[in-house]
This record gives structure tokens, C-alpha cells and sequence, in this order.
């Protein structure tokens, strides 16, 4: 009786070690002849082989993307170093017309009012000039115009009406200038 239970627990140690499994790690030596000659394997590697290029497929648009983004950030940055350049040109051509405007030289109580008043204009304007440039670097603090697109856009329009506003204020000084010579 003994052995009948000896010969049955090894009947069925050798039959569990038969099992069949597409996982090489899992079906022994007779599952791993099973899968070799079946192309369980082969088709599992081909398997693992289609996610891993579905992956790297991904990954590779991620990076396309990424690459894009970060030139369009680039961009954004060079155009808000423009913007900055363009408003520091503004502010030293406007203290070259005060300057000049502040040599002009009254023939009447007329001609100093429209002076002053000019002048009055100039530092106006001055000031706003310098908000902007504390508005542009606060943004590029900020992360440059790709962080606030919106507040980058509303400066540039503030930028374009100081400008008319400076060419207004060399009109009327052109004017005064003559006027007083």
C-alpha cells in the first residue's frame, strides 16, 4: 500500500510537471518544448514586439511635440525681448525729445503754457513707459509670453498706442520748436 501511494503522488508529481503554458517561465521542460513547437513563443515575442513599437511610436510623437512647443516658447520669448527692446528705444527717444523741448525757448505766455503742457505730456508719458517695461519683465519673470498670451497680446497694444501717442507728441513739439525760432 505504501508504495501504490508512492507510485501515485510520483505519477502525479511528473503529470504537473507536464503542464502545458504559453509562459516559458511557467510550463517546464515539456511546456517549453510545447511552445517552441507550437510558435506560442514566437507569437508572444511578436506580441511584446507590436506594444513595444506601438510605445516608441508614442514616445516619439510626444517628443515631436515637445520640440514644437518648446520653438514656439522660444519664439514667443524672442518676440517678448523684441517687445522689451522696442519700448527701451521708445523711452531713450522720448528723453531725447524732452531734452530738446526742454531748450525751447518761449516769445510769449502763450508759447510757455504750450511748453509746459508739453512737458507735462512728455513725463506723462514717461511713466507710462516705464509701467510697461515693469509689465514686460514682470511677464518675462513670469515665463515669457507663452505663460500669459493674453497679457502679452494687451501690452503689445498698449506698446502700439504709446507709440502714437509719441509721434503725436514730436508733431506738436516739431511745431512748438518752430514756432518759438
Amino acid at each position: 500500500m505504501y508504495r501504490k501511494l508512492v507510485v501515485t503522488i510520483a505519477s502525479a508529481a511528473v503529470l504537473s510537471a507536464c503542464a502545458v503554458s504559453d509562459d516559458p517561465r511557467q510550463g517546464g521542460l515539456f511546456g517549453g518544448l510545447h511552445g517552441l513547437s507550437s510558435g506560442a513563443y514566437d507569437a508572444r515575442v511578436r506580441d511584446r514586439q507590436n506594444e513595444l513599437d506601438r510605445q516608441q511610436a508614442v514616445n516619439q510623437d510626444l517628443k515631436d511635440q515637445s520640440e514644437t512647443l518648446e520653438s514656439e516658447a522660444e519664439l514667443r520669448d524672442y518676440q517678448l525681448t523684441l517687445e522689451q527692446q522696442r519700448v527701451a528705444r521708445m523711452e531713450r527717444d522720448l528723453s531725447s525729445l524732452e531734452s530738446d523741448v526742454n531748450q525751447l525757448k518761449a516769445k510769449s505766455d502763450k508759447q510757455k503754457t504750450e511748453i509746459a503742457a508739453l512737458q507735462r505730456r512728455i513725463k506723462d508719458h514717461k511713466q507710462k513707459l516705464k509701467t510697461q517695461q515693469s509689465a514686460l519683465a514682470e511677464l518675462d519673470r513670469a515665463g515669457g509670453s507663452s505663460a500669459d498670451p493674453d497679457r502679452y497680446r494687451v501690452l503689445v497694444q498698449e506698446r502700439d498706442y504709446l507709440a502714437v501717442e509719441y509721434k503725436k507728441l514730436i508733431e506738436y513739439s516739431k511745431n512748438l520748436s518752430n514756432a518759438t525760432n
